[in-house]
């Protein structure tokens, strides 16, 4: 009489991993089999005398002894050999097989596994079992596989459930993985997709923050300009202008002395010059910075001052051109008028070129008194500058506006001498000039 696929099996579980048999324990009893447990080899050895199971499913991967040495021990034991044993285990290569075979196993079970999959392997071996011929003996086989010689002694039907086995689960495992590489391949265009999107988000957020910045930048420097520029002409009315119109006034109601209208006209055009100045700060910035000839910004700027009784002498190489706002003539002309204007009036202004360790120096020097060491940096400022250079009020915030920097390096009592410090890429020469 042939077993029923169906009937309650007494099965023996080898498995080292107590979640694992568990769940394997869980499924087969719902299934209305009887299932004992052995932690390892040694102790399967010992319930098998115990209590003869129908199967046994034994795990492969064991301390001490592995599944593939447990097989072997119950295939050579005349008492126990026709137990039919399946290999349960996570890895599945040709060597696997041929261990198996070797060992004499019956089959494989690769975890892991769905529930159907074990059923059809135990009803299947279980119905191979009572096949006519499953317990032929045949004569031992040895197999070279990878430089290693197995010997073989399965039968016919064990190599080919092994075998067939095999093959199903190749077929298995194709067919997961070809749904696995459908969904990559769909997953990737998804991701791709999403990549895309991305990147578009990505680049207009960062164009938005780029001329967020800008915007923000620009009105911090128009915010600044308009401070500055209100403060330098509340001081210019109350330095120069308030005091002239005073003065005028005084000429109308009563008989004035020339030194007093020479008062009223140095107050104006004191006024005059730092509001031509406010309006040059003001333009400042507004239209890109060029490539400039240093010595010809310093010609034009000499010129429209240009005074008989000073020798102008520009040693500037006419090759030298620096990377500035447009507003550098009106500064360089700024620098001359107060190099013009200091003490009794210079005889000799130099403009000179010198190289540095960090970058380049515009000189502009007279040979005249000088600035006292206190007032080097108050020359410039709007708050002190206006009183003595007039002139200057503008000028260090101009030429910040083309990363220029100007100090006051003078000798006291010898000359005045505007050093322009200069980074090396606002600077170059004639020769650095590619010709297209």
């Amino acid at each position: 009489m042939k077993t029923s696929p169906d009937r309650s099996l007494q099965i023996l579980i080898v498995e080292d991993n107590r979640t694992q048999a568990e769940y394997l324990r869980h499924l087969l009893e719902k299934k209305g089999h009887q299932v004992t447990v052995s932690n390892n080899g040694y102790e399967a050895l010992e319930k098998l005398k115990i209590e003869r199971p129908d199967i046994i499913l034994t795990d492969v991967m064991m301390p001490d002894m592995d599944g593939f040495t447990l097989c072997k021990m119950i295939k050579s034991d005349e008492t126990y050999h026709d137990i039919p044993v399946i290999l349960v285990t996570h890895l599945y290569s040709p060597v696997d097989v041929i261990k198996g075979l070797e060992a004499g196993a019956d089959n494989f079970i690769i975890k892991s596994y769905d529930p159907e999959y074990i059923f059809s392997r135990i009803a299947g071996i279980m119905q191979a079992k009572e096949h006519p011929g499953s317990n032929e003996s045949n004569q031992p086989l040895d197999v070279v596989f990878s430089s290693e010689v197995h010997t073989i002694a399965s039968s016919r039907m064990q190599i080919l459930n092994i075998l067939l086995s095999t093959y199903e689960t190749a077929v298995k495992n194709n067919s997961e993985l070809q749904v696995a590489h459908e969904r990559l391949h769909y997953t990737n265009a998804q991701l791709q997709k999403l990549v895309e999107d991305l990147e578009q988000t990505n680049e207009s957020l960062h164009l938005k923050n780029l001329e967020r910045g800008r915007l923000e930048t620009a009105l911090t420097a128009a915010q600044q300009k308009i401070e500055t520029l209100s403060e330098a002409l509340r001081r210019v009315c109350q330095t120069w202008l308030y005091p002239a119109e005073e003065l005028l006034r005084h000429q109308v109601s009563s008989s004035s002395t020339s030194q007093e209208i020479a008062d009223a006209a140095s107050h104006l055009h004191a006024g005059l010059i730092a509001l031509t100045n406010s309006r040059q700060y003001l333009k400042a910035a507004t239209v890109p910075r060029t490539w400039q000839g240093i010595r010809n910004c310093i010609n034009a700027a000499v010129e429209p001052v240009r005074r008989q009784t000073i020798r102008y002498e520009n040693l500037i190489p006419e090759d030298i051109e620096i990377y500035a706002d447009p507003c550098l003539k009106h500064v360089l002309r700024d620098i001359v008028v107060a190099l013009q204007d200091d003490g009794g009036g210079p005889s000799e202004i130099r403009f000179s070129f010198h190289v540095k360790d960090n970058g380049y120096v515009i000189i502009c020097e007279n040979n005249e008194r000088g600035v006292a060491q206190t007032d080097k940096n108050d020359i410039f400022s709007i708050h002190e500058g206006l009183n003595s250079y007039p002139s200057l009020c503008f000028v260090r915030e101009m030429l910040a506006l083309s990363g220029l920097e100007i100090s006051e390096t003078g000798i006291a009592g010898h000359r005045t001498r505007f050093e322009i410090a200069c980074p090396e890429p606002s600077i170059r020469f004639g020769s650095d000039i590619q010709v297209i």
